[in-house]
């Protein structure tokens, strides 16, 4: 495994976040911890382990093969699958790794009960309403029609029932989305059909409207360390787990006026230190997620990042951290590289250890995890 590059998980962060989010919780409501796309960077296996450690028992993720990975890990606690399971193949495989499936739509319905009536087993399943996110989810004459179908057949257990805020920090839509949910779930018990678990509160959620906690709440983003984004009434202390680290592996020094990169987009102004890092676009070093702005000042916050960047304001510059002190990664970024300018008399060298800002959700899931505990030895793990 490649050691000029890394990423050190804090232990006790983690464990701390989890505590933070527990202090807001009644005996009553069950914590679905959210572990999708990699533990949000922080490795999906270990993290779930370090959750159980810690008396999680109910994980969520999107995907059907990202529930198999924490099944072959070990994990052997609840967990549940949002995305729609389309093949047989998957649904046979879920039965067998006790796995709980969503129901998004009546052709889920269809599959789920074609695959079980053929099979020995019992399947457990939620339902997903579509209050107003526009992805997927049934709507309240569907999941009517979806607990008839089913509900007298013992192979399935219609575990639970849940929808997903489109805009947690939009107070009025969110209250409407919940008004719509719970009219389904009433429409349902109405009709005889009590099911335990309903859940509808994300991290963004759970920080604004405790009344929409109902008996289980789906945390993702606060367990890796961050608030969502937004103003929120209630901040909790939490810690970044999270740390993407490399070491210098080519040191030289360039003359005042000399060219950096390709189609050398910066020209330095003194003799300055050029120090080389495997850390480059493939790594997720200075990729931007380029999703549509959110409103005109959005947008505008956008371009002048891009303006800015361009003149080299310092503001909008990435920087990289060695020795306690910031460092400015100079020139277009390579695939596999990137270039630091550092003053001449600092003190560095080659196999230097750089703290480098790559975000977690994109840094690659081959990089080796290093998880970091208190007076103990560091454990590594690759995902």
């Amino acid at each position: 495994m490649s050691m000029d590059k890394w990423i050190e998980i804090d232990v006790d962060a983690v464990k701390n976040n989890l505590q933070e989010v527990k202090a807001l919780l009644s005996e009553n409501t069950r914590l679905i911890a959210v572990v999708k796309a990699n533990a949000y960077g922080h490795g999906a296996e270990e993290t779930a382990r370090i959750l159980c450690q810690n008396g999680v028992d109910f994980f969520a993720v999107s995907f059907f093969h990202e529930a198999i990975q924490l099944r072959q890990a070990g994990i052997n606690a609840d967990i549940l699958v949002f995305s729609p399971v389309i093949s047989e193949e998957e649904v046979i495989e879920s039965v067998k790794n006790c796995l709980t499936l969503t129901i998004t739509s009546d052709n889920d319905r269809d599959i789920l009960e074609r695959v079980i009536t053929n099979y020995n087993g019992q399947l457990r399943v939620h339902l997903k309403i579509d209050t107003g996110l526009g992805r997927f989810g049934l709507n309240e004459e569907e999941a009517v029609s979806v607990c008839q179908r089913l509900s007298p057949n013992q192979q399935f257990c219609i575990e639970g029932i849940y929808t997903h805020a489109a805009e947690a920090t939009s107070s009025g839509y969110t209250a409407k989305q919940f008004t719509k949910f719970m009219q389904v779930v009433n429409r349902l018990e109405q009709e005889g059909f009590i099911i335990p678990i309903k859940h509808m509160a994300n991290s963004a959620v759970f920080l604004i409207s405790p009344h929409m906690y109902l008996n289980a709440v789906r945390i993702g983003t606060l367990l890796s360390g961050q608030h969502p984004v937004g103003k929120f009434p209630t901040i909790l202390n939490l810690k970044d787990p999270y740390k993407f680290k490399s070491r210098i592996i080519s040191l030289r020094t360039l003359e005042k006026g000399s060219f950096l990169g390709y189609y050398r987009t910066f020209k330095l102004k003194r003799v300055s230190q050029i120090a080389v890092i495997p850390v480059g676009f493939n790594d997720g070093l200075a990729v931007e997620v380029s999703n549509k702005p959110v409103g005109f000042i959005d947008m505008l916050k956008k371009v002048a990042k891009i303006i800015l960047g361009y003149f080299n304001i310092s503001r909008f510059n990435i920087y990289v951290t060695i020795q306690g002190e910031s460092f400015p990664v100079r020139g277009k970024v390579f695939m596999q590289m990137a270039l630091l300018e550092i003053p001449p008399g600092v003190d560095i060298k080659i196999g230097d250890e750089v703290e480098v800002p790559v975000r977690k959700t994109l840094a690659s899931p081959n990089i080796i995890r290093k998880y970091v505990r208190k007076d103990e030895p560091a454990t590594a793990t690759t995902n």
